[in-house]
């Protein structure tokens, strides 16, 4: 029995007095919170939201792009691949020299940090690829853009072993190479939709660049160029945003069924109606035989032909000459009528 004195006690201090059992056999359970193990949670609320210890794991930044659809990827992939077939004819017979494009892979990058890891001097364009929305980056090696200056001046290819801003004249002559790159990059995605590829400028500063966002997510194909012995990347930098009038084409979604239960049901019966009404050529085969061709053109009324195969074999039933059914010849009524014992092939 409780006290008499229990009676006295408010409500509050039944409250504390069931508060206080809790946590003793909570203590007695897995021990006491302050025994130098437990964890403070004043330090809990007050710890530093942008502490690198998170217990190994990464902490995720919305700011950077997300994975991208596996069709999308597929049909990027297959755009490069394009690109990279037609850029190795393009360049060989604009240089009369062995010229491979190789497509070296896909990744996923935000604008700032492709920006950052572009080298200064460096040879990137910004243009448009309508419809794509806004810009889109095309980065060359600037390198391999004085390469493809002496060959084109007629000179010998050769590594360059320091590089430096364009002159005006050499910013133009590379400009011509950014359309050029442009114009494949049209003719590899005729498949799925007309590029109209517009030039912008071209900065040898990446961070000259303008229009698209620091944080904007970027789809980046990467390309080697080998001008004979000589190398260099080439990149196509896209905005992911770029793909949102033409996504449906990149990255069709699973068509989704619109049609009403009764109009499901009418197109099956149209369906049944239309197999009902085809006609198709059965066969009821006796036995297969080899011959000569002088035997058959030497047969005349009355001669026997021995079927090899005793009478009451199966005989085999072909639909349009497939091997279909195995039956037992018989009659019903005043015909002759094969009954099916056994399906071959189920179509």
């Amino acid at each position: 029995m409780a006290p008499d004195n229990m009676d006295n006690l408010g409500t509050d201090a039944l409250d504390d007095l069931d508060l206080d059992a809790a946590i003793g056999a909570a203590e007695d359970l897995v021990g006491e919170v302050d025994d130098g193990m437990g964890v403070d949670l004043d330090e809990v609320l007050n710890a530093d939201s942008g502490a690198d210890d998170l217990g190994g794991q990464r902490p995720y930044d919305f700011n950077r792009p997300t994975t991208i659809s596996r069709v999308f990827e597929q049909n990027l992939q297959a755009v490069a691949e394009t690109f990279a077939k037609i850029g190795t004819i393009d360049f060989t017979s604009l240089f009369r020299v062995t010229t491979q494009v190789e497509h070296m892979g896909l990744r996923q990058s935000t604008y700032t940090e492709f920006v950052q890891e572009l080298p200064n001097p460096t040879c990137v364009a910004s243009v448009t690829l309508a419809p794509l929305k806004g810009n889109c980056l095309v980065h060359i090696d600037i390198g391999l853009c004085f390469v493809f200056l002496k060959k084109l001046m007629g000179g010998s290819v050769e590594t360059e072993d320091s590089v430096r801003e364009f002159t005006e004249i050499e910013r133009g002559i590379n400009a011509g190479l950014v359309g050029r790159f442009t114009e494949i990059f049209r003719k590899a995605t005729q498949k799925w939709v007309e590029i109209q590829p517009q030039f912008g400028n071209l900065e040898n500063n990446a961070n000259y660049l303008s229009g698209i966002a620091d944080g904007e997510s970027m789809i980046i194909l990467k390309f080697l160029v080998k001008v004979d012995n000589v190398e260099g990347q080439v990149e196509l930098a896209f905005p992911l945003a770029a793909f949102g009038p033409v996504r449906d084409i990149f990255d069709p979604e699973i068509g989704v069924e619109f049609r009403t239960t009764g109009e499901l049901k009418e197109d099956r019966r149209r369906i049944l109606e239309m197999v009902r009404s085809t006609t198709t050529e059965m066969t009821a085969q006796l036995t297969e035989m080899d011959t000569s061709l002088e035997e058959i053109m030497n047969m005349k009324v009355g001669d026997v032909i021995p079927l090899h195969q005793g009478v009451n074999a199966p005989l085999k039933i072909l639909i349009e000459g497939q091997d279909a059914w195995l039956g037992e010849a018989g009659r019903l009524g005043q015909n002759r009528a094969i009954k099916l014992i056994q399906q071959l092939k189920k179509e």
